[in-house]
């Protein structure tokens, strides 16, 4: 069974329809794959900068504050002891690596899952050209035709276009996102796809076989 998607003009309106690849569009989801790759995905975005200074990192005299015996006091070699203030931490946190790693197979099948995921749910539109996508007013009005204003949105461009970036950016719920930046994230973090024709044949040519 062959699967199509809509390809709309700037005005919203379907002019065709395009075949599409099953491999990339059509697949079973594997809800488990999904599940391990944001695992890995979220906890590389934790960043372990939480540091603390050892009794040999702190700074002060390494001299002996006061004799041994006859003072009262406990003894101590150091100001920079734990026990001291402003003195070292024991057993304190030390900046750490949380970084988990995740086959590229594994990470394309997530993405590939995810994309067949919002052809299911019927959320991938497909516009005809790229000049609808430089004036921020087209997009609107695009938009508005789709009825999909009010929910988070990416468009997906088959290469990085510095004119589109611009024009999206200060449209809410709306971002971009070139082939070559895009992760399954990106699309799990959007309801919506609003594709270019163009970035149809680029997915085919870059994950046909995959």
């Amino acid at each position: 069974m062959s699967l199509s998607i809509d390809i709309y003009n700037l005005s919203g309106e379907k002019i065709k329809d395009i075949t599409v690849s099953e491999n990339i569009f059509g697949r079973e989801l594997n809800n488990e794959l999904i599940s391990q790759y944001l695992r890995v995905f979220l906890t590389n975005q934790r960043v372990g900068n939480a540091s603390t200074k050892t009794r040999g990192e702190v700074s002060g005299s390494g001299k002996k504050p006061f004799k041994q015996k006859g003072t009262g006091n406990a003894r101590r070699g150091s100001l920079r002891t734990p026990l001291a203030v402003k003195g070292g931490i024991t057993f304190g946190p030390k900046p750490k690596d949380f970084r988990l790693e995740l086959p590229r197979k594994m990470r394309v099948g997530a993405l590939l899952n995810i994309l067949s995921s919002r052809y299911l749910s019927k959320s991938i539109f497909g516009i005809d050209s790229m000049e609808a996508l430089k004036k921020t007013k087209d997009i609107v009005t695009f938009m508005n035709k789709l009825n999909i204003t009010n929910t988070k949105t990416l468009v997906i461009t088959p290469k990085y276009q510095p004119e589109v970036l611009k024009s999206i950016s200060n449209i809410e719920k709306l971002s971009v996102k070139s082939i070559d930046n895009l992760n399954a994230f990106d699309i799990i973090s959007n309801k919506n796809l609003v594709l270019l024709e163009d970035t149809f044949v680029s997915l085919q040519e870059k994950y046909e076989n995959k």
